[in-house]
């Protein structure tokens, strides 16, 4: 018998112009939207010019906040919502990175809710519940838009930090593959990677079921077959939607089971040598499902394998998509090793529960060391 637990509250529409038709539905929202958006891509795309000219016809006043970085921390949620608080928002929008959708997602709390925002790292109460949100993801990897989480960086504890509540679920995702159009190659493989260890590492969480699986394969099937491909057709827009679809299904994958320890110990490589997140996932997996398949985990890697052979296949992937595959590629020496194992024991402290067994800190170290 399978014992499976599915929810999907945020209703998604994946479809090209899918933005011009859908985004209007955001009047049933509230008059005034706060969208929380990096920088520079969305507007030198012309993108948020598009988004707030249907705000705008539909009767919606928008109050900007451009200042989501990479990499973004409490103080940048912090000073976000006392903004959104200040102008009266009735609802938020996530346009961007996963980044961008993830300040959008804790911002939403604390719009609502009194105390900082380390009152709401892990899975708390809410007071109030927290504002509604829309999340227009332009990169195909991270499935923030359809997930529980919001991950955010806590400087003072040299770690990213995990608000999570079906409460901060996007009430309305919309894919729109035109959002890729100008997506550079780099960030395409990376994003895509980051979506491959979503869906990989969700296959082996204890939390997985027949439902998150399914999710899983399908979407690691497509990543596998469609990534290699946009290194010859960077401009083929039907390419790029393969890899945002499967980045949605890794999306529902990991809003069921979470991840396990991959993302913790990429966190090491983040803080310590800004790696974008998805290439420091793309060169540890294949170290890490090395050691679990000796370790507890045979049976399931040994059914990924019929995606990839073994895991020099895998380390053949990640090299063929440019992205590094050893440590030592990013500057890393042996001495360093004791100081990244002791990020990846912090930042996994959450993922581990996930995981059959208990992992210490020799347990990193040895598969830190065979990374380098």
């Amino acid at each position: 018998m399978y014992n499976i637990y599915f929810s999907m509250q945020t209703k998604v529409y994946f479809e090209r112009k899918g933005i011009s038709k859908y985004l209007p539905q955001a009047a049933n929202f509230g008059k005034k939207a706060f969208i929380v958006t990096g920088k520079k891509s969305v507007f030198e795309s012309g993108l948020m010019k598009k988004i707030t000219g249907i705000c705008s016809q539909n009767g919606i006043t928008c109050v900007l906040y451009p200042e989501v970085s990479p990499e973004p921390g409490i103080s940048d949620v912090e000073r976000g919502s006392i903004i959104c608080t200040e102008e009266g928002c009735d609802f938020v929008i996530g346009l961007g990175v996963g980044s961008a959708m993830d300040v959008a997602k804790a911002i939403a709390v604390l719009a609502r809710n009194r105390g900082r925002l380390q009152d709401y790292f892990g899975e708390v109460e809410y007071e109030n519940n927290p504002l509604p949100i829309i999340a227009i993801p332009t990169t195909c990897g991270t499935g923030s838009e359809v997930t529980r989480f919001a991950v955010i960086m806590d400087k003072d504890a040299r770690t990213k930090k995990t608000v999570s509540s079906e409460h901060i679920l996007p009430r309305m995702s919309i894919l729109d593959a035109d959002t890729l159009e100008t997506l550079p190659y780099h960030l395409v493989v990376a994003t895509g990677m980051d979506a491959f260890s979503h869906s990989s590492e969700s296959f082996l969480s204890e939390k997985a079921d027949h439902v998150s699986r399914m999710f899983a394969k399908e979407s690691l099937r497509l990543l596998w077959e469609y990534l290699p491909r946009i290194k010859t057709s960077i401009d083929d827009i039907e390419i790029k939607e393969k890899i945002l679809l499967a980045s949605l299904l890794a999306g529902f994958a990991i809003n069921k089971t979470g991840t396990i320890i991959v993302h913790g110990m990429g966190y090491s490589l983040t803080v310590t040598r800004n790696t974008h997140h998805g290439t420091a996932n793309a060169l540890l997996l294949p170290y890490v499902f090395e050691y679990l398949k000796k370790n507890g985990y045979h049976s399931e890697l040994t059914e990924l394998e019929e995606i990839w052979r073994d895991t020099g296949e895998l380390k053949s992937f990640v090299r063929g998509l440019g992205l590094p595959s050893k440590l030592s590629e990013l500057g890393v020496t042996r001495e360093e090793i004791d100081s990244l194992t002791e990020l990846s024991v912090l930042g996994t402290q959450r993922a581990v529960k996930n995981m059959k067994m208990p992992l210490g800190f020799a347990e990193y170290r040895e598969m830190l060391l065979k990374a380098l």
